[in-house]
C-alpha cells in the first residue's frame, strides 16, 4: 500500500510516519513544505490513501491560515483529480472549525472543500477534528 502523508515533518505527521514505517508492505510518501513540489504529482498519482495533515496554525500573518489550510488542500485535491485518483483522503482539522476565528474558518473551509471533493469524485473522505494539540 502506498500512503501519502502531507505535513510529514510536523508533530503529528512525524509520529504517524514513524508508526507507518513499522508496518510491512507499505510505501510512505512524505510531503512537507520543504519537499520538492514536483513530487506532489508523483505521490498523488500513486497513493492508495492520503493522510492530509499539512496546515498552518501559527502564522506570521492571519491570511496565512487560509492559504495553508484551504489553499494547499485545494492544490492537493486538484492534483488527485488530475490523475483520477479517488483514493480515500483523511484531513486533520480542529474543534476550532466550529468557532468564528481566522484559524477556525480556514479549517472549516478545508473540511467543506474535502466534502465537496468527495461528492464530486466519489472518493471516501474523512475529517478528524483534533481536540487540541500541544
Amino acid at each position: 500500500m502506498k500512503i501519502l502523508v502531507t505535513g510529514a515533518k510536523g508533530f503529528i505527521g512525524k509520529n504517524l510516519v514513524a508508526e507507518l514505517k513499522n508496518r510491512k508492505y507499505m510505501d510512505i510518501f512524505e510531503y512537507d513544505k520543504d519537499t520538492n513540489p514536483n513530487l506532489l504529482d508523483e505521490y498523488c498519482k500513486n497513493a492508495n490513501f492520503v493522510f492530509h495533515l499539512a496546515g498552518v496554525n501559527r502564522p506570521k500573518e492571519q491570511s496565512e491560515f487560509m492559504e495553508g489550510n484551504f489553499g494547499f488542500t485545494s492544490i492537493l485535491l486538484d492534483t488527485l483529480k488530475k490523475y483520477h485518483n479517488n483514493c480515500p483522503v483523511m484531513i486533520s482539522s480542529s474543534i476550532q472549525a466550529e468557532l468564528d476565528n481566522p484559524y477556525g474558518k480556514s479549517k472549516k473551509a478545508g473540511e467543506d472543500l474535502l466534502f465537496e471533493y468527495g461528492k464530486e469524485t466519489g472518493a471516501k473522505v474523512l475529517v478528524y477534528r483534533f481536540p487540541n494539540v500541544f
